[in-house]
């Protein structure tokens, strides 16, 4: 009589593990979908897509979350002085419902961007952001972005006053 339980356990078991995987897999589609996508003519089609109305975005060490809205302003922005930004992907990974991504980000300075006039520059700059999904969108994102290499690319200067 216990065969039948133990066997009927270890199908469950393996079924289980094969869900996560498939939902891990789901997850990190999501967010290869959001930077192998994302451009200046879809940003806000594509971000009403993948990220949830109450989303939170953590950047670099700013313990306050940057709003649905206040975030979508901010891409806007990007997209402005950078039209065109393509990503590669380094490494990407997820465990439950988080999705971790180390990539690097790629824009041509041909436009004036943070006070500077063009320079006509391939900038780069790499970043490790870390993804939570729920009900198949984005809802939260902490990154930490190599920014002061980009403002070195752009020929700008870290002082103390």
């Amino acid at each position: 009589m216990k065969k039948p339980i133990v066997l009927l356990m270890i199908v469950v078991f393996f079924m289980s593990c094969q869900d996560k995987q498939a939902l891990e897999e789901q997850n990190k589609a999501i967010v290869l979908k959001w930077l192998n996508e994302v451009n200046r003519e879809n940003f806000e089609q594509l971000f009403d897509e993948l990220w949830t109305k109450d989303c939170k975005q953590y950047m670099n060490s700013d313990p306050i979350p940057i709003e649905y809205g206040q975030f979508k302003q901010i891409i806007n922005k990007l997209y402005s002085d950078f039209p065109v930004i393509t990503h590669d992907v380094h490494d990407i990974f997820a465990k439950g419902d988080k999705v971790t991504v180390i990539f690097s980000a790629h824009v041509k300075h041909d436009r004036e961007s943070f006070g500077i006039p063009a320079t006509g520059r391939n900038l780069e700059w790499r970043a490790i952001a870390v993804f939570q999904i729920s009900g198949g969108k984005i809802k939260t994102r902490w990154e930490v972005a190599d920014m002061l290499s980009m403002y070195k690319q752009l020929g700008m200067e870290l002082r103390m006053k």
